[in-house]
């Protein structure tokens, strides 16, 4: 029986998917955080949040949101399903601590967990690590980008 893909087309680190995929999409978000001063429109939160419109307008009819000012862009931001909505909610759930285990990592990132502790315990952390290292522990994760067979 032929298998349903093929041999990985590309190996990667997760760092490098992360500062591919997320890093610009988490770079827009910061600065719209830091420098709104409009609401935005319907529209500008569902290109920025990766949502659909209708989803923007589902969020804001439950949560009773009335306009995208800041605290509303968060407010839809945590109750939002795409990708990035889901990685920031993680980051939020954990309090964005200065000292991350390697529980953390693998559940913000969505990773398996004994991935994260193996490469954590060869890079010599155990239990506490530091911000700063997270870039050097994502980048010991492989991804492997597979193509479908037709």
């Amino acid at each position: 029986m032929k298998q349903p893909y093929a041999e990985p087309i590309l190996h990667i680190s997760y760092w490098d998917l992360f500062q591919k995929y997320y890093s610009p999409m988490l770079r827009e978000v910061d600065l719209i955080i830091k420098t709104m001063t409009n609401p935005l429109t319907i529209a500008e939160a569902a290109r920025v949040l990766r949502l659909t419109e209708n989803k923007i307008n589902q969020i804001m009819t439950q949560k009773d949101i009335k306009l995208i000012d800041k605290e509303g862009f968060l407010n839809i931001m945590l109750h939002g399903d795409s990708s990035l909505c889901g990685l920031l909610q993680r980051e939020y759930m954990r309090g964005s601590p200065n000292l991350y285990c390697p529980e953390d990592i693998a559940y913000i990132y969505n990773l398996m967990h004994e991935r994260v502790s193996d490469v954590c315990r060869a890079a010599g952390f155990a239990d506490k690590i530091p911000t700063r290292a997270i870039p050097d522990i994502l980048s010991k994760i492989p991804v492997y980008i597979m193509k479908l067979d037709d």
